[in-house]
């Protein structure tokens, strides 16, 4: 079983290191709920440096996020990943560099600004379990949709991303198991994703 909680982000400058801070401690007060909730060490969630990969805790692994108006954890005891990005139109250019013909035709049910911002906290959720990083965003391709799952490949292995929104905050979380369970502290968190009011 995996825990998040998604907790709203404060109130931060627009841009800057300043914003950076604010919302990184923020996430940490998220990662705390979401380790209670688990049962989890409250404190030690250390990082290879600062914004780097997390490193387990006791045989807990975790995962933190951030963006204008949530912050979010997951704590369970596989790798974890959770991204959260706001539902945002993206260059032509760009869609193209992050999402093959194949990878298109499959979110093609959802508006271009959904369809990209799944594909990409999905990726950022699964290459943040592994640790990879953003260096192999080109080695994880999205094989399968299921409503507001996703399935994708990396490097071989496969991976189930889970997906909820609030507003136009869209979260996206995987875990390293076979049966992949999960526990939301938002019950308001929900995800119709063949909406076509992505960004009203």
């Amino acid at each position: 079983m995996a825990h998040i909680c998604i907790l709203p982000s404060p109130a931060a400058p627009p841009k800057g290191r300043e914003r950076v801070i604010i919302q990184r401690f923020a996430s940490r007060q998220a990662l705390a709920a979401a380790a209670e909730a688990a049962g989890a060490p409250s404190a030690d969630w250390e990082q290879e440096e600062e914004g780097g990969r997390p490193l387990p805790n006791a045989g807990w692994h975790w995962s933190v996020t951030h963006d204008a108006h949530f912050v979010g954890a997951i704590v369970a005891r596989v790798p974890v990943g959770i991204d959260t990005e706001q539902l945002t139109l993206r260059r032509r250019s760009l869609v193209e560099r992050v999402l093959d013909k194949d990878e298109q035709d499959l979110l093609a049910g959802n508006d271009e600004a959904l369809a990209f911002t799944r594909a990409w906290c999905a990726k950022e959720s699964v290459l943040k379990a592994t640790g990879i990083g953003i260096g192999g965003l080109s080695r994880c391709k999205i094989q399968d949709r299921d409503g507001s799952e996703l399935a994708l490949c990396l490097d071989g292995k496969d991976w189930r991303v889970v997906q909820r929104r609030k507003g136009k905050s869209l979260f996206a979380v995987t875990m390293d198991a076979p049966t992949v369970l999960y526990h939301w502290n938002d019950a308001d968190l929900a995800f119709d994703p063949w909406s076509e009011q992505s960004t009203q």
